[in-house]
């Protein structure tokens, strides 16, 4: 259902109620993402997973389908909407492994206590870092970095960093390999 808010702006959140699109800024005071802002490559990709996954905990859809409507919305290749789909459900299967394996790297605090988008940002970039191990470390943390600061305010990017860099110094995974 489009509201009236879709004739006003062209941001992502032009297709949803005015009540969701409060749900996404009140708590977290942050910008709502404008799809066209988001790059169309591998940047645009693994926001359209955290992304999908946010409107997966926002409406309990599956994630399936908030992965077909963002990949829709932003108007992604069939490659680059494989990359988001397999992201995204990597996520959705493992979201409770994930988490407890965040916590443990988490000082500050648990992922509980995390913004839904910071939460979303850390279980994608885990999941990337398993699942593509050809793919360069520090690209996959500067991403997520990158992700957290465009999507959730300005310190989560120091918060992400500290957790993912933990995770990658324990686990001894070296740039491009698994």
């Amino acid at each position: 259902m489009t509201s009236a808010r879709a004739n006003e702006t062209s941001n992502w959140l032009s297709a949803v109620s005015d009540e969701r699109a409060r749900a996404w800024m009140g708590d977290f005071d942050v910008d709502a993402p404008d799809f066209e802002a988001i790059p169309r490559d591998k940047t645009g990709a693994r926001a359209a997973a955290v992304l999908s996954l946010y409107e997966s905990d926002l409406t309990n859809r599956p994630v399936t389908q908030c992965v077909e409507w963002v990949v829709s919305e932003m108007g992604l290749s069939k490659k680059s909407k494989q990359f988001v789909s397999s992201l995204a459900t990597g996520v959705e299967e493992r979201r409770t492994e994930l988490d407890r394996r965040l916590n443990r790297y988490s000082k500050r605090r648990t992922m509980q206590e995390a913004s839904p988008v910071v939460r979303n940002v850390l279980r994608t970039a885990l999941v990337e870092l398993e699942m593509y191990p050809k793919t360069r470390t520090a690209v996959i943390i500067n991403e997520a970095v990158k992700l957290s600061q465009m999507f959730d305010a300005q310190g989560s990017g120091r918060f992400v960093n500290g957790v993912l860099g933990a995770i990658v110094r324990d686990t001894g995974r070296e740039d491009g390999t698994a």
